[in-house]
């Protein structure tokens, strides 16, 4: 398929959200997201060796305030790597925020870059896995870990293929707009979580793919426990149900910042093996699985600042410290 290579697409999908752009978004009480919007174009037009320098910076700064999360950062660690030295979790720290800062600094590259930027800034690895099943008229389920990276491998998607997501609005509706414009810039419409599974069957059928990001912890209700790095994790399992009923095939992937190309990169895997199964644990287990192996590419770069483990089988003590009121 050729590459989509307009600036901007028509209409919208019946029941996708919009974040329009209203007079409400330029309220003095906005004009300081707007002012980080001019930093973020500024950023994107500067010399990349200053970009870079500024965000091993801005990436200590973020350490040192990040205070509660930096907690969580440092537990799942723990948890999720038992085997490293006390040294060498630093260093991984270290790593997260640097990058962490990297990808927030780059967002220009989203939301101001032009077509052809993001079709050399941004490279998808094992593309062949996802257009021979689209030649197949198979519908894809990109299953998207949270990476620091995210955003970039969607937006890229978008570009070459045609897609749908879920997302949960911004609380800022300025930013909330910058970033919906981006991911939508091309082909993709958004969903809200809200709406369950419908829509991304209804668009799996249509031969549209399903960027789906399953791997946050929202509680026991739909959740099976299932190990991931060897803590039970409560692991939802409507992937299992979403291939089921959509007839779909599932692509793992994992998106990173490349720091030695100055490139950002998604990798595509081939399909999960036999998923789904009849047994809703071991399809958890396997995308468990799908997402360990991801992170591997880039260990610092998912998002270690959720907590992963904040649910907990009946019984069983938290993980993390409680939260002071």
């Amino acid at each position: 398929m050729s590459e989509k290579t307009g600036e901007t697409r028509s209409g919208k999908e019946a029941g996708a959200y919009q974040a329009p752009l209203t007079a409400a978004h330029f309220a003095p009480r906005y004009w300081g997201s707007w002012l980080l919007l001019g930093v973020a174009w500024v950023l994107q037009e500067m010399p990349r060796p200053a970009v870079h320098a500024l965000a091993r910076g801005l990436g200590r700064l973020i350490r040192r305030a990040a205070g509660r999360s930096r907690a969580v950062v440092q537990r799942n660690l723990e948890l999720c790597f038992p085997d490293m030295t006390p040294a060498e979790r630093e260093q991984r720290m270290e790593a997260y925020y640097r990058y962490q800062a990297q990808t927030v600094l780059d967002y220009g590259l989203l939301w101001f870059g032009k077509p052809g930027q993001h079709a050399t800034r941004i490279r998808i690895e094992g593309l062949e896995h996802y257009e021979r099943l689209q030649a197949a008229g198979t519908p894809v389920i990109i299953l998207a870990p949270h990476s620091l990276a995210l955003d970039y491998g969607g937006v890229r998607m978008s570009q070459m293929h045609d897609g749908v997501s879920f997302a949960k609005p911004m609380k800022n509706p300025v930013l909330e707009w910058i970033n919906h414009r981006s991911r939508t810039r091309y082909s993709g419409d958004i969903f809200a979580r809200e709406q369950g599974l419908r829509p991304a069957i209804r668009q799996l059928r249509r031969g549209r793919f399903f960027y789906y990001l399953p791997d946050e912890d929202l509680g026991a209700e739909g959740a099976v426990f299932v190990d991931f790095f060897g803590v039970k994790k409560a692991t939802l399992t409507a992937l299992g149900r979403l291939a089921r009923m959509s007839k779909a095939v599932v692509l793992p992937s994992f998106a990173w910042y490349d720091s030695a190309r100055d490139q950002y990169v998604m990798r595509l895997w081939p399909p999960l093996d036999d998923f789904p199964s009849d047994d809703e644990s071991a399809d958890a287990r396997a995308m468990n699985t799908a997402i360990e192996r991801g992170i591997e590419q880039a260990p610092a770069q998912y998002l270690w600042s959720m907590r992963l483990f904040r649910t907990r089988p009946e019984g069983e003590p938290p993980l993390y410290p409680s939260r002071k009121r």
